[in-house]
């Protein structure tokens, strides 16, 4: 997947319940990474079809929700808690404008030793702007591109 062209972006729309996973978060987390996909996450757990007592929209619940949370936040993506048909449609205009807003900013590191370590890296703007955010990956892993 990291040699297809294009930006790869997957909008996960669940209720955070996992049923039947072969792969446990770190994995989820790890193949984002390394295919370059920034993952968006709604949870549609607080309405729709029966709502969950203690469980309010736009809130983070429980462990399921945490993890999505992560998982979104690892790839450089942001997290929905919706609870209706209006909060739902919001976050896809929301991912939608933010997917038109991004810039790529790539580099060339000078270490050059492609050993699978994580790698730091921390994008900041040179000015403050109230209006701007920057909402990146924490960082990437040191993998060749060669098979």
């Amino acid at each position: 997947m990291r040699s297809a062209p294009g930006r790869r972006v997957l909008v996960l729309v669940t209720d955070g319940g996992d049923t039947y996973s072969r792969a446990n978060q770190r994995d989820a987390i790890d193949i984002a990474q390394r295919t370059e996909t920034t993952v968006f996450t709604i949870s549609t757990k607080a309405g729709f079809l029966s709502t969950v007592p203690g469980v309010e929209a736009g809130t983070v619940a429980n462990s399921g929700d945490r993890v999505l949370q992560t998982l979104a936040e690892e790839s450089g993506g942001i997290s929905f808690f919706t609870g209706d048909m209006l909060s739902l449609e919001r976050s896809f205009t929301r991912i939608s404008k933010e997917l038109r807003a991004q810039y790529l900013v790539t580099y060339n590191p000078a270490n050059k030793n492609y050993d699978g370590n994580f790698r730091k890296i921390d994008v900041r703007l040179a000015e403050r702007n109230s209006d701007l955010k920057v909402r990146t990956k924490r960082g990437y892993k040191a993998l060749s591109d060669a098979p």
